[in-house]
């Protein structure tokens, strides 16, 4: 169990004693924590960070001779896009879907670990604050309501608010309406399947119209696989007079 930590006089009296009847540990290797929230420096080490050279379209990274990596001409894209349409005009991750980012992300959406949102954006913030401030607005893909009454929150909203703040960009929460009852995309491999499966139809709610119009608007999602659901939701931001629309998620989805 991961102790809740306050500021104060308060929190110097509590800790100790907190941390002896609920010892703070890794969700990952069970090590004990002495400060900080869900996982060990060594685990937070093990996550692979997409740091630069990587797709300026899509954001996979470049390693070598690796499927991520990108041609020597500026704008070239990389055969994880090249046969992908965005309607987005760039996207920036965090991680690589694997390993210790795969394991976090599937224990905070599937086992309901809200507190890690506050880890993924305080990495978020310190590996990636120049691409957020890029921005004036940021916009959490939206579920499913069928999926929202599931799970009990929408996953991208709690980072994206976490990040928000420290970034100086206005979140707007409940900008984008979605309409339908795809099955979730993770569901699904293969390009040509998330494309069939996603028939949800996505729009900016009246109320918001006058706040997206004009703006650099960013995207925020948890996984980028594909890129059809940010897509389509970019498409109902520009539709609404959204400036410039990219992308931003928790990990990129990688090619073997």
């Amino acid at each position: 169990m991961n102790r809740v930590h306050w500021g104060g006089p308060a929190a110097r009296f509590l800790e100790p004693v907190l941390g002896a009847f609920f010892p703070n540990r890794c969700i990952i290797c069970d090590t004990f924590i002495d400060s900080g929230c869900c996982i060990c420096e060594r685990c937070e080490r093990d996550i692979e960070v997409v740091y630069p050279p990587f797709c300026p379209r899509c954001g996979a990274p470049g390693r070598g001779s690796a499927p991520g990596r990108c041609g020597d001409k500026p704008g070239e894209t990389c055969i994880q896009c090249k046969d992908l349409r965005f309607s987005f005009a760039k996207a920036e991750s965090l991680g690589v879907y694997s390993g210790i980012l795969r394991e976090l992300i599937h224990k905070y959406k599937f086992e309901k670990r809200r507190g890690l949102a506050r880890k993924f954006a305080s990495l978020i913030i310190q590996k990636k604050r120049g691409f957020l401030e890029q921005h004036t607005v940021v916009v959490p893909v939206p579920l499913t309501p069928s999926r929202l009454s599931e799970r009990g929150f929408n996953q991208a909203s709690l980072v994206a608010r976490r990040i928000a703040g420290p970034s100086g960009i206005l979140l707007l929460d409940r900008c984008l309406k979605r309409r339908g009852s795809s099955k979730p995309q993770s569901r699904f491999s293969l390009v040509s399947e998330r494309q069939a499966n996603l028939k949800d139809r996505f729009s900016v709610r009246e109320r918001y119209r006058d706040r997206v119009r004009g703006q650099a608007v960013l995207i925020f999602d948890d996984v980028f696989t594909t890129g059809a659901t940010s897509s389509a939701c970019a498409e109902a931001l520009k539709r609404a007079g959204a400036q410039s629309v990219d992308l931003f998620t928790i990990a990129r989805a990688v090619k073997g």
